[in-house]
């Protein structure tokens, strides 16, 4: 399955449907991913900005990798970010 997330709150639905998926609660998936489980939280709510080391921890934990792609020549919006 692949995603296409442009911004904090779709990586947090991301997360969170993952971590459904696998019968996880937030705390099983924080000491997983060796973070705090107010962070998941966090996460999965779009409201944080987690370094990019934290963030590849947690997709690891959740066996999922992050894939850099070329975006599609549609317009820019700033409001979207």
């Amino acid at each position: 399955m692949s995603l296409t997330i442009r911004n904090n709150k779709e990586f947090g639905e991301a997360v969170r449907r993952a971590r459904l998926k696998q019968n996880l609660r937030q705390v099983d998936l924080a000491r997983k991913a060796s973070v705090r489980q107010a962070l998941i939280s966090d996460l999965e709510n779009g409201t944080t900005s987690a370094k990019l080391d934290t963030v590849i921890k947690v997709l690891a934990a959740l066996d999922m990798d992050l894939s850099i792609i070329p975006r599609c020549k549609a317009a820019f919006d700033p409001v979207k970010y």
